[in-house]
This record gives C-alpha cells, sequence and structure tokens, in this order.
C-alpha cells in the first residue's frame, strides 16, 4: 500500500484542520501520516528546510500568514512565496496554502474554516481538502511510477538515481553541502594528515 506523509506547518494551529487531517480525513486505498509543526516565526524559514519532518513530507498545509510577523529586519513573506522557495530543495513535495485571505484554487491556496459559515469545521474541511489531496496524491505518483523507470535505466548516475527516490520516498536527506559542513570535513582531513604526520 502506498504511503503519503501530510504536515501541517502553522504559528497558530487550526484545531480544526488539525483534527480533519489528524483523525478525520482516510482513504482506503492509501497510508496516511500526520505530522505537524507549531512555528516559531523567529526561527527563519532556514529552520524549516532542514526541519525532518519537512524533508519527509509528501504533502505539506502551510499557513499564508506563517512569515508574516517577523520583524521589518529580518524580511516579510507569504507561505505561497514559502511554497516556491520550499520547492527548489524539494520539488516532489506537494505544498498547499492555508490563507485566512479569499481561496486561489489556481495556486493551490484555501481558506482557513471561518466559524460564520454556518457549518463545523469537519463539515467545511471534509468539502473542502479531499480534491486538493487527492490532486497532490495524483501528482506525487505520477512522479513515483517515472522513479521505478529511472531506477532501472543503468544510464544515469547511481548518486542522482538515489537522491531523487529518496526524496519521493519522503526520505529526508539534506544533499547540499553547507559551508560549516565543508570546514568540518577540512578540519577531519587536517587531523588524519598530522596523525599521519606524527
Amino acid at each position: 500500500m502506498e504511503k503519503f506523509n501530510i504536515l501541517y506547518i502553522d504559528d497558530s494551529p487550526d484545531p480544526g484542520l488539525e483534527r480533519y487531517l489528524d483523525t478525520e480525513y482516510s482513504n482506503p486505498k492509501y497510508e496516511i501520516e500526520y505530522l505537524e509543526i507549531k512555528f516559531n516565526p523567529d526561527d527563519g524559514y532556514e529552520s524549516l528546510i532542514r526541519n525532518p519532518k519537512v524533508q519527509s513530507a509528501n504533502i505539506i498545509f502551510i499557513d499564508s500568514r506563517l512569515f508574516q510577523n517577523r520583524t521589518i529586519a529580518s524580511g516579510k513573506f507569504s507561505g505561497e512565496e514559502f511554497k516556491i522557495i520550499l520547492k527548489k530543495y524539494y520539488p516532489f513535495i506537494e505544498v498547499i496554502v492555508i490563507t485566512q485571505n479569499d481561496a486561489d484554487s489556481r495556486v493551490q491556496t484555501i481558506s482557513k474554516y471561518d466559524p460564520n459559515c454556518g457549518k463545523t469545521a469537519s463539515v467545511y474541511y471534509a468539502e473542502q481538502l479531499p480534491p486538493y489531496i487527492e490532486k497532490a496524491i495524483e501528482n506525487i505518483l505520477v512522479y513515483r511510477r517515472l522513479a521505478e523507470k529511472l531506477e532501472v535505466n543503468t544510464s544515469w548516475e547511481d548518486t542522482l538515481k538515489e537522491k531523487i527516490i529518496n526524496s519521493l520516498n519522503g526520505v529526508g536527506i539534506y544533499d547540499e553541502l553547507t559551508k560549516t559542513d565543508i570546514n568540518n570535513l577540512i578540519n577531519a582531513f587536517k587531523e588524519v594528515q598530522e596523525k599521519i604526520n606524527d
């Protein structure tokens, strides 16, 4: 059975959305695992990029205003803009933005539950979310089928194939070396060299 990790990221989580994603949404054809991150905007987007829950997610629901409450000096941007940043690092993760503004299905944003809509949160999300989740699953399945073909093709470099397949399967391996990583490697080589010279 195919498995999909759904992650909800918000600085002020919507209890109705949490409940729907965690216990009410299901699809008999798939195994769904729900995770969430209560985000502190002062941590910055880099902390999310490196978060193991983000790295292992297949579908992410993110609040549109997640980064709006940061200080002017540290900059402001929306969940929609973060979606683009995230795609640079993890192109196979599907991102759906939850907004307090008007929804825009063209960019996969949906409105948060409003108690004045005359429905319960459960009914509202049961009406709104399944088409978005099903479309995200459909996109991921296409990539997984393509990855199966990629895996058996001997023309591709093994390291590249491994990175793509790990990303599609929600194996969160961050494959970019940071400056700190490089410095640590240099220091390790120096230590080895010193021991050889002794």
